[in-house]
């Protein structure tokens, strides 16, 4: 019995270590664990060009530090500045939308009516009556209250830059002591043990989550080539939100694209409602085609486990839960199968 009670002592003590680490130690390691991590991807290459060109370590390594943050800062901007853009225009098109829209509610009204039986002013009604509701959640959302929290926004902006600057000065650092700190690390004795620990964790949720990202990341690409060959003058705004929707959980990309669809259709726009249904089928094939061949046999539990553990993320931390959820139920798998704790 008091092997039993050890047993169940220890297995909520992993718990509960893990979430307070997740929720307390984690928010403020971010920044040195991409520091470690851009010191581990370029230390071979910054290796190869101080032999060459007879330089420090360090300097080659900050310097493509440098370049990698530049390239990705730019990126970011312009699709930040085309995004805020295709933004702009669709809120100037809103009236031209709104009008279309009580079009297409008198449609499904009348439909409604002939079909049901179902008085056609009744139906109305009960939509519009649940738009305006909508409408005023919506405004109260940003009310002069939140726009007065703008100092936290600033606050926030302020410590993703300090943040960006804390990981290159760490990557550096890291970089050029890489070899003496793993040496070090070595001659610890918690050194094995969790480092089996950490390889069981890259076996199974960060493989699955890298999987899931570039998945992500290929249909949203190709959500918006789709989009930009249908003309569309938000192809970048719907085809990243595509891309989110189908890394969402059940969700997925038809939840957009068959009302979408449906709506075309009805309003005569057959080739439109092709372009959607077309969008929805390439989307289904690249995700059928690429999760095998990143994923196959390689995470080694259920795929109904790492979606529960996903699902009870979003409960626990949020909207970070959708990486924090399986990380955190990987590791503390890990950490109690290599002190026996499940056995």
């Amino acid at each position: 019995m008091d092997l039993e009670w050890k047993r169940r002592v220890s297995i909520i003590g992993i718990i509960v270590g893990v979430y307070l680490g997740f929720r307390y130690l984690l928010p403020v390691s971010i920044p040195f664990l991409i520091g470690w991590g851009l010191a581990v991807w370029l230390h071979p290459l910054a290796v190869r060009v101080s032999k060459r060109l007879h330089v420090k370590k360090s300097v080659a390594g900050g310097f493509f530090m440098l370049l990698l943050l530049a390239v990705a800062g730019v990126l970011f901007w312009m699709g930040v500045d085309t995004l805020i853009g295709q933004m702009k225009a669709w809120v100037a098109e809103l009236p031209v939308l709104e009008e279309h829209f009580y079009r297409y509610v008198d449609q499904c009204c009348c439909s409604i009516e002939d079909t049901f039986g179902i008085s056609r002013t009744d139906s109305r009604r009960f939509i519009l009556d649940n738009v305006e509701k909508m409408q005023k959640d919506l405004i109260q959302g940003i009310s002069p209250r939140t726009i007065f929290q703008a100092t936290d926004y600033l606050k926030g902006l302020i410590s993703v830059v300090s943040a960006v600057i804390i990981a290159f000065i760490s990557g550096v650092l890291f970089l050029k002591d890489l070899e003496a700190i793993r040496r070090t690390l070595r001659t610890y004795r918690f050194y094995q043990p969790w480092k089996r620990v950490l390889k069981r964790l890259r076996q199974t949720c960060v493989t699955y989550l890298k999987a899931q990202i570039l998945i992500m990341l290929a249909v949203a690409f190709t959500c918006t080539l789709m989009l930009w060959l249908m003309k569309s003058p938000y192809f970048l705004l719907f085809g990243i939100g595509l891309g989110i929707l189908d890394a969402l959980p059940i969700i997925g990309t038809g939840l957009f694209l068959y009302p979408a669809m449906l709506i075309f259709f009805l309003r005569g726009q057959t080739g439109l409602a092709v372009w959607c249904l077309s969008i929805e089928l390439v989307t289904t094939l690249v995700r059928e085609f690429m999760e095998p061949r990143l994923l196959g046999d390689k995470l080694g539990v259920y795929p109904i486990v790492i979606m529960a553990a996903i699902y009870l993320g979003f409960f626990v931390f949020g909207v970070a839960g959708f990486i924090l959820g399986p990380v955190a139920l990987s590791l503390i798998y890990g950490i109690g199968k290599e002190w026996d704790i499940w056995d």
